[in-house]
């Protein structure tokens, strides 16, 4: 597992929403292919940026592409851009903003273990009911010390 800034798994987040393969994705690294990156939205701040970044962190974008990685810090506005472009949840309609903690998202069981071990560590999932396909859960701030 790779850890990395929000701002690359957010752009590589924005790529894979498309549909992309990840044979497709390295290519276009590979190729330095600025024009296929900026037609996957709005870098963060730009996609020269990510692509600058691959030159010398490969292993990274891999682990991101391969859903292997951890944010190292998520505030609360980001957190919930990756559950709208990852998952498609919605604020105010998959789940509900309560200050410090986001309250009733569910995700299957395969997604939610895949977000729970991407997530940042200054947020701490509580898990409210699972079931054989879903987990209804909390996340909540926490104070790292």
């Amino acid at each position: 597992m790779v850890r990395v800034a929000l701002n690359y798994a957010i752009m590589l987040e924005q790529v894979k929403q498309k549909g992309y393969s990840k044979d497709v994705i390295l290519q276009a690294f590979d190729r330095n292919n600025l024009s296929f990156f900026k037609k996957c939205g709005n870098g963060i701040p730009d996609w020269e940026t990510l692509l600058n970044f691959y030159e010398n962190n490969e292993e990274v974008i891999k682990g991101i592409i391969e859903d292997n990685y951890e944010i190292t810090f998520l505030t609360k506005g980001t957190l919930k851009r990756l559950l709208l472009i990852k998952y498609g949840l919605l604020e105010g309609s998959d789940y509900e903003d309560e200050g410090e903690k986001l309250i009733n998202l569910q995700l299957a069981k395969e997604d939610f273990s895949l977000f729970s071990s991407m997530l940042a560590k200054n947020w701490t999932i509580v898990v409210l009911e699972e079931n054989r396909h879903n987990v209804i859960f909390n996340i909540e701030l926490t104070v790292i010390n």
